[in-house]
C-alpha cells in the first residue's frame, strides 16, 4: 500500500483483504470499485485462501452499500481454467461480480508486456518500473529471475511457455488501465464481459524478432513444454504453494492464445495503444537500473 502515497488529490483507504478489514467503512460513499487485486505473485507469508475470501466479502459489501459497478480485470478463457488456481479463482469472481452487482463489467486482458516480456528472460521491460509485479519479494520468483532474468540480453534466448507459434494480443499496463477507466465511465458496457486486445496479435517468434531488431543482436524463442509446468505444479502443490501456483500460471499462458482482433475491446482507440516494438524501444532507451519493490 505504501506505493500509493505519492498520488495527489486522491483519498486513500488502505485495507488488507486477507485480514478481514472493516469493509463497511472502506466502501462508504463509493460509487465504483475497480478490483485489480489478485494472487498472481504472492509475497512470503501471504495467506492466499483468506485473500480470495476477502475479495468475495468485498463484492458482497459493495452490493450492500449500493456500489453501482465493479470493474474486474480478468484473464482469457482457456481449456485449462480449472487446473490453474488463479484462473479458476478469477472465473468465480467474474460470476460473483456480475450476479451481485449487475451493472458490473469484466475485462478479460491478454498478457501484460511489463510482465511476460520480462518473464521470458529479459530485464529490459523492467526498466523504469519502480514497483514491477515480478519484482515483488517472492523468494521463488526472485530465484527464478536470478537464473533466467537476462537470457535475452546475455545469450539471445527467449524461454517461452508453450509453443513459440502461439499468438497473444499483448497489452501494455497503461492501455489496460485506460480500458478500466472507460469501463467505469460508459453505461453501454454494463453487465458485459469484454475481451480487450492489445494493438497487435503476435507469436512468441514475432516477439523474438522484435527483440532482435531493438537490441541489435539475434534472439530466438525456445519453447518450454506446458506438460513440464503441469507436472511441476502438481508435485509442488502439497509442499510449496507459491511455486506450484507460479508453475500453473506458466501452464495457463503456454496453453492459451489471446488472438483477439478488436484492439482495445471497443474501449480504447487502437491509435493510442502501445505496440510491442514501441514498448521495447522505449524501455531499451532507459538506464539499466534495478527496480525497487515494497
Amino acid at each position: 500500500m505504501e506505493r500509493a502515497v505519492d498520488l495527489t488529490g486522491v483519498e486513500l483507504r488502505v485495507a488488507d483483504l486477507a485480514r478481514a478489514p472493516d469493509l463497511d467503512d472502506l466502501l462508504s460513499g463509493i460509487d465504483v470499485v475497480v478490483l485489480t487485486a489478485n494472487t498472481a505473485v504472492p509475497r512470503a507469508g501471504d495467506d492466499v485462501e483468506r485473500f480470495v475470501e476477502g475479495e468475495h466479502r468485498l463484492i458482497d459489501a459493495a452490493a450492500r452499500h449500493g456500489v453501482r459497478r465493479i470493474v474486474l480485470p480478468s484473464i482469457p478463457e482457456t481449456d485449462v481454467d480449472s487446473a490453474v488456481p488463479i484462473v479458476s479463482e478469477r472465473r468465480q469472481l467474474e460470476e460473483r461480480v456480475l450476479e451481485t452487482v449487475p451493472g458490473s463489467v469484466v475485462l478479460r486482458l491478454p498478457p501484460f508486456m511489463e510482465v511476460w516480456l520480462a518473464l521470458v528472460g529479459s530485464a529490459v521491460p523492467l526498466r523504469g518500473e519502480p514497483h514491477a509485479t515480478i519484482g515483488r519479494p517472492s523468494p521463488f520468483l526472485r530465484t527464478f529471475r536470478r537464473l533466467t532474468g537476462t537470457l535475452v540480453e546475455r545469450r539471445g534466448l527467449m524461454l517461452v511457455p508453450g509453443p513459440t507459434r502461439h499468438r497473444q494480443a499483448f497489452i501494455a499496463v497503461a492501455d489496460a488501465a485506460a480500458a478500466c477507466v472507460k469501463a467505469v465511465e460508459r453505461d453501454d458496457v454494463a453487465g458485459q464481459v469484454l475481451d480487450v486486445a492489445g494493438p497487435q496479435v503476435l507469436t512468441w517468434d514475432d516477439v523474438a524478432r522484435t527483440y532482435s531488431d531493438v537490441l541489435g543482436r539475434p534472439v530466438r524463442a525456445v519453447s518450454a513444454p506446458t506438460a513440464v509446468f503441469a507436472a511441476l505444479s502438481a508435485v509442488l502443490r502439497r509442499v510449496a504453494e507459491v511455486p506450484s501456483r507460479t508453475m500453473a500460471l506458466n501452464r495457463f499462458v503456454g496453453s492459451s492464445e489471446s488472438a483477439w482482433h478488436e484492439p482495445g475491446g471497443g474501449l480504447v482507440d487502437v491509435e493510442e495503444m502501445t505496440t510491442v516494438e514501441a514498448f521495447l524501444r522505449r524501455k531499451a532507451a532507459l538506464p539499466s537500473t534495478p527496480s525497487t519493490v515494497v
